[in-house]
């Protein structure tokens, strides 16, 4: 495993810093995504939690239905202000 940490160390060191922010930026999504699936993995221990064995998957698309008058999120924005 040295051995490839210092291949990317070396290789590191060849590149621009625009490539070298691309490459930070990358291995940050890569450790935020491992850390989302050791959460995941915790939570499965644990009775009250139920985590499907193939993963979170996508979303489904729902259709927003069309309620009357205002819209909460209007409300809560004039509220804010």
């Amino acid at each position: 495993m040295e051995a490839v940490k210092e291949s990317l160390r070396n290789t590191i060191e060849l590149l621009s810093d625009e490539e070298a922010r691309k490459i930070l930026e990358f291995a940050q999504r890569l450790r935020q995504k491992n850390n989302a699936a050791l959460t995941l993995k915790r939570l499965a221990g644990i009775p009250t939690f139920r985590v499907p064995a193939e993963g979170l998957g996508v979303f489904r698309t729902v259709k927003p239905i069309r309620g009357r008058g205002i819209p909460a999120s209007q409300l809560l924005a004039e509220d804010r202000r």
